[in-house]
Parts: structure tokens; sequence; C-alpha cells
């Protein structure tokens, strides 16, 4: 289960409970926090993967993305 809370007023303004077993995946989407209309939303996603955590970040990169410099980079 996630929940959202509202830091100022301590109420809950989202909620979302996963109604799958994702025993077989490697990683879970549980949602998206995004803005919007400079409003915050949440996006209820329930997506699982079998390729791990890599294959979570590759849905969101591309080859056009920054890449990040090795520790020793200036």
């Amino acid at each position: 289960m996630i929940r959202i809370y509202d830091i100022n007023t301590e109420e809950e303004v989202a909620k979302y409970e996963l109604e799958e077993d994702f025993s077989r995946e490697t990683a879970l989407e549980f949602g998206r926090i995004y803005r919007k209309d400079n409003d915050w939303r949440f996006l209820a996603v329930g997506q699982g993967y079998n390729s791990g955590l890599q294959g979570f970040v590759d849905k969101y990169t591309s080859e056009h993305d920054v890449i990040l410099c090795p520790l020793n980079c200036v």
C-alpha cells in the first residue's frame, strides 16, 4: 500500500493498494508522482518487470540522455 500525505495538514491525499501478486517480478513501479498545471499528481501504475531495476531504468532513458560521469571525472 502507498499513502501520500500533505506535510502541512498531515491529511492523506492519495492511497493506492496493489491487488496483484508480483512474486515473479524483480522490479515494481508502484506509481508516478509528477507535476501538471502547477499541481502535484499521482498516477497509480502497478507494473512489474522481469528485467530487474535496469529494465525499469531503461524504460525512462535513451541514448540521448546525459551520461553520468564516473566518480573520478572532473
